[in-house]
This record gives structure tokens, C-alpha cells and sequence, in this order.
């Protein structure tokens, strides 16, 4: 049993001091809105803090699990993509065509599951497709691209790798320009606008920014994939991109 001496110290080794350098207390309260965030996730407190010390021994800070939980979706969001920019897979309208399930000659879904996910059946690719909500059946034998965005609504291991892979690119970028030379303009872009308004205002503003922020995104992706495709495989090539959210505190 804890005397109460001893609970009014722990309780004073938990309050944030004022006498502590600034840097400590930004990085607890960052710790603190992970912790808060992943008990959402049903992870226990006690356990949270274990993982955090084990964590804090390793130097490299490259553990990878969100990568491969998201490496399935990641494919299937190359997979949307071709469909999207290549041009063997548009219509005559410029737009993503209805591809059959499968075909001896010419386009087909099941071209691009044997592409993107070698080593599984067309069925399971077409099954991850459509729970992400980015192709829909078209009576027995085809299907449709309505979606080139992939969705983890509902799935929470997904949304977790998501927002830690997100965490992860938005510290490397905050890295990046804590060292640039601001006065050259070096800085990688981040910017962010927030106002005080009612719910029912922010509705409104998911509603007409979410197609804006869709074109954005898509059109970044866009001219990225065409310099890739262009430059071929000269030189090192690292991961890079542009991303998005609306926020409410």
C-alpha cells in the first residue's frame, strides 16, 4: 500500500513543471494525445506504457508495421491508378472504362489483379476491391472504377497504420524545414487554416472541399506518376507526395 506521501509525489511527477525546458513539455503533451488516441484503439494504459519504454530503447525508430499493414491497400491503390492513367484502360470518353473480370485479348480486372497482386486469385483481389469501395459489379461478368480513393472507413488496424504512416511523413517534413534555410524559400509547403465555426458550418465545409481536396490529390498523383514513368529508373528514388485532411478540435 502506497503511504500518502509517496502518492503526492507521483502525483507532482505527473503534473506538468513549469521549471521543465520547453522541448520536455511539447514532447510530453505530443506523447500524451498518442496515448489518448490509442485508447481509443482499445489498448490499455498500463500496456501503452510498456510499449513505450520498449520504444525508447530502440535508436533506429524505423519500425515498419504500419508499412506492411497498408501494403495491401497500397497496391490496390496502384492497381486504381493504372486503371485511372493509362490509356489502354480508358473508354472512349477519356474515362476509366468497365472492364471485364476476365478476357483472352485485350484489357481486363483480371490483367491488373495478376499484375498488382501476383500469387492471388482474381476472386480476392476483386473481393479487397470492392470492401474498399473503389470498384462495384457490373452484372456477372465486369466491373466499374467508382472510386480511384481507397477506404478504411470501419476498418480500425487500416485507420491506425494510416494515421501513424501520416504521423510519421508530417514529422519528417516539420525535420526538413526546422533545417532548411528559410530565407532561400527551401521549405517544403505546410500550411493549415482553421476558424472557430458551428457544426453545422463545418458539414458545410466538408461538403464543398471534399471534391476540391480530391482533385488536388488526384492531380498531384497524377504529375507525380507521369515523371516517374518518364524518368525510368534513373537515380535513387524515395517516396514522395502530397497530402490532405479536414480537422475539427
Amino acid at each position: 500500500m502506497k503511504s500518502m506521501g509517496q502518492t503526492r509525489e507521483m502525483r507532482a511527477a505527473n503534473r506538468p513543471r513549469r521549471d521543465r525546458p520547453l522541448s520536455e513539455l511539447l514532447a510530453r503533451e505530443l506523447i500524451g494525445v498518442c496515448m489518448a488516441t490509442l485508447k481509443h484503439h482499445g489498448l490499455p494504459g498500463k500496456r501503452l506504457a510498456a510499449l513505450a519504454r520498449e520504444a525508447a530503447l530502440d535508436q533506429s525508430g524505423q519500425i515498419r508495421s504500419a508499412t506492411a499493414v497498408l501494403a495491401e491497400a497500397h497496391q490496390l491503390a496502384e492497381l486504381t491508378n493504372r486503371w485511372v492513367e493509362d490509356p489502354a484502360y480508358r473508354d472512349s470518353t477519356g474515362r476509366p472504362a468497365v472492364l471485364a473480370l476476365e478476357q483472352r485479348r485485350g484489357r481486363s480486372f483480371g490483367g491488373l489483379a495478376r499484375q498488382f497482386f501476383p500469387g492471388r486469385s482474381v476472386t480476392s483481389v476483386l473481393a479487397l476491391a470492392c470492401d474498399a469501395r473503389v470498384i462495384e459489379r457490373i452484372g456477372a461478368g465486369k466491373v466499374a472504377l467508382v472510386n480511384s480513393t481507397v477506404l478504411f472507413t470501419g476498418s480500425s488496424l487500416n485507420i491506425l497504420a494510416y494515421a501513424i504512416r501520416s504521423i510519421r511523413r508530417l514529422l519528417a517534413t516539420a525535420e526538413f524545414n526546422r533545417r532548411a534555410n528559410a530565407s532561400a524559400l527551401e521549405n517544403w509547403p505546410d500550411r493549415t487554416s482553421y476558424v472557430s465555426v458551428s457544426d453545422r458550418d463545418f458539414h458545410e465545409f466538408v461538403r464543398v472541399f471534399r471534391p476540391q481536396i480530391s482533385d488536388l490529390i488526384e492531380s498531384s498523383n497524377r504529375w507525380l506518376s507521369q515523371r516517374s514513368i518518364r524518368s525510368g529508373r534513373r537515380g535513387a528514388r524515395r517516396v514522395a507526395g502530397l497530402q490532405a485532411f479536414v480537422f475539427q478540435e
